[in-house]
């Protein structure tokens, strides 16, 4: 048996959705090959698991809808700790967690999935799933990432990222749409535009505006809690999402993309409602369109994957237009692992189950610290 850790939660805007992934893959895990412990990270970074190994584990459905955001994270870490008698610990003095020989990773966002977390696991020698940290980075800033995405030839909306403090230094309250005036104007950027947390996802803090005084009072509200906001030229277009997962055959692993997912959602766009929430959005896999647009949709996906180096997992989102063009939007390292989540769609539209994708996520991350997978 191979000890597991599954980490989930941390300290980022998508604490709670981490929470739900995490918990989807630590009651995915194969249990005939794994023990398993689940380790939680607070809101305020303290860390959290149990001595058992096993342990029955799940977060009430109801609670999404019964809680706000800021109670939800505090509720799910009390009943943590209450019903699996978890304890916090230093990851410094104990960065195995108890004997775990790998580490799943179930974070999502800032310091789960922006290479910082990878790069302590790396500093202690200690296996983990998913990218490695320089893929990590660059995916999670979407300025950078785009402009790999370009030299690639993977077409990419004009965009422009705008840090708080440059914005703070032209705002000014009393002439509105002057900092779009001073920070934008001639760069070829046109309205309407979106905004969204260069190094943020699952489209927390993300909004369109579709002038300059509106977007100057929503990026505003923004800058409160972000410290780089992207601008980005809106696409009109189909909102398609495609998965890339690596499989072995034999002693080799091959990369396949999944089929793509169209989402059409009930809201405005594609936020974090309609991510989440069941019925929010449609989904359909893989999308009524021409078949040549699907194999580009999942070339463009294979060569953002190996444009940033991903390992074991990835899902790019795109915007298609009417000409069937795939303009790419971003790619995510660790993609959402919920019971909404488009990549254990995907999978399944094709047969692939996700206890398998676990498995072979973990058989990768022990080969790349060169530590034999037993069942070959």
């Amino acid at each position: 048996m191979i000890s597991v850790g599954v980490l989930l939660g941390g300290r980022s805007t998508e604490h709670n959705i981490s929470l739900r992934s995490g918990t989807f893959i630590y009651n995915t895990l194969d249990r005939s090959k794994f023990r398993v412990k689940p380790i939680l990270i607070s809101l305020q970074g303290e860390y959290f698991y149990p001595e058992d190994w096993d342990l029955d584990w799940n977060i009430p459905t109801e609670w999404m809808s019964q809680y706000t955001n800021e109670d939800y994270s505090g509720v799910v870490l009390e009943h943590f700790c209450n019903s699996l008698k978890a304890k916090s610990f230093s990851p410094w003095t104990d960065p195995g967690c108890g004997d775990c020989q790998i580490f799943v990773l179930g974070l999502h966002g800032g310091e789960g999935e922006d290479g910082r977390i990878q790069a302590f696991l790396e500093y202690c020698n200690i296996p983990y799933t998913g990218s490695g940290v320089l893929a990590s980075a660059l995916a999670m800033d979407k300025f950078r990432s785009n402009m790999i995405f370009e030299k690639q030839g993977i077409p990419v909306a004009k965009c422009l990222d705008i840090k708080k403090k440059d914005f703070l230094k032209h705002y000014n309250h009393e002439n509105s749409g002057s900092t779009w005036d001073k920070l934008v104007s001639g760069k070829g950027i046109r309205f309407p535009v979106f905004s969204k947390p260069t190094t943020g996802g699952s489209s927390v803090g993300t909004f369109l505006a579709t002038n300059k005084e509106d977007w100057e009072q929503k990026i505003l509200t923004a800058f409160e809690s972000e410290e780089r906001m992207l601008v980005q030229e809106n696409i009109k277009g189909r909102e398609v999402s495609c998965g890339v997962l690596e499989v072995p055959e034999g002693n080799v692993w091959e990369q396949i993309a999944l089929p793509p997912t169209e989402i059409i959602p009930q809201s405005e766009f594609f936020d974090y409602q309609a991510k989440y929430v069941p019925g929010m959005s449609l989904e359909v896999t893989p999308p009524d369109m021409d078949k040549g647009w699907i194999a580009k949709i999942q070339e463009y996906s294979l060569l953002a994957h190996n444009s940033l180096g991903c390992s074991g997992y990835s899902r790019t989102d795109f915007i298609v237009t009417d000409d069937g063009i795939p303009w790419i939007l971003e790619t995510n390292t660790l993609p959402g692992m919920t019971g909404t989540s488009l990549v254990p769609q995907q999978a399944e539209k094709i047969g692939i189950p996700m206890k398998d994708v676990f498995n072979w996520l973990v058989r990768l991350g022990l080969e790349r610290k060169n530590i034999p997978w037993p069942w070959v």
